[in-house]
């Protein structure tokens, strides 16, 4: 109690003897991560097209955005192409980001991928939780994968929507975890997929500008 009393006063005579201010916060410099597949990668986009690139132009500097984004990634370990054992990924954890956005789930409708569903969850979640145990302490987010207007490249539609995108939610909501709702955010607007599956450059706007509300950076 003496302490603070103590405290209170020398920042009284600080102020009001000295000329002093008092100290304020300085505003957050946020490192902001975008893992993904080849959505967020920009499938046939130039690199300042993908939406992780249009992030950058919504956020103010020293704000930073990056894509780590890799074609054909899926969350299960044992999938045929998993995020973690990307090149990416290691980079990824070694800038030690204060935001993490990730945007998985689609390559994982695949059969040779989707054989191993009963532990989709469970590999989602230790990703959640390998960024969260970063010194950097990042704020999480988690995207609901868009829809899908065709199939292509083995992905399955219906595993899509009646699958992948309930227990994305789970697992969201099991970790604690915010959500952007890819899904709804571009449910009946084919015309902004270049393929029925990637965003096209107005697609891509459509998410970045939706990750930054949700985000909250300005």
């Amino acid at each position: 109690m003496k302490n603070r009393v103590l405290t209170s006063l020398l920042t009284v005579l600080c102020v009001g003897l000295l000329g002093c201010e008092p100290t304020t916060q300085e505003p957050s410099v946020h490192k902001i991560a975008c893992i993904g597949n080849s959505i967020t990668q920009g499938f046939t986009l130039p690199d300042d097209q993908t939406y992780p690139a249009q992030l950058q132009n919504l956020v103010s500097p020293p704000n930073k955005v990056l894509n780590y984004g890799v074609g054909g990634s899926t969350v299960v370990k044992k999938g045929d192409k998993p995020v973690w054992q990307a090149e990416k990924y290691g980079f990824a954890i070694d800038w030690k980001p204060t935001i993490v956005v990730i945007e998985l789930g689609t390559n994982d409708s695949k059969a040779v991928n989707w054989q191993y569903k009963n532990e989709f969850k469970a590999d989602y979640a230790a990703l959640i939780q390998t960024f969260r145990q970063l010194r950097s302490s990042p704020k999480v987010y988690v995207c609901i994968p868009p829809p899908m207007f065709r199939e292509e490249f083995e992905l399955r539609a219906d595993v899509v929507h009646n699958e992948v995108v309930p227990l994305v939610y789970e697992v969201a909501r099991e970790n604690n975890t915010p959500v952007i709702d890819l899904y709804k955010l571009m449910a009946n607007r084919d015309s902004l997929f270049i393929d029925g599956i990637h965003p096209n450059r107005e697609g891509a706007a459509v998410i970045a500008k939706e990750v930054q509300r949700v985000i909250g950076v300005q």
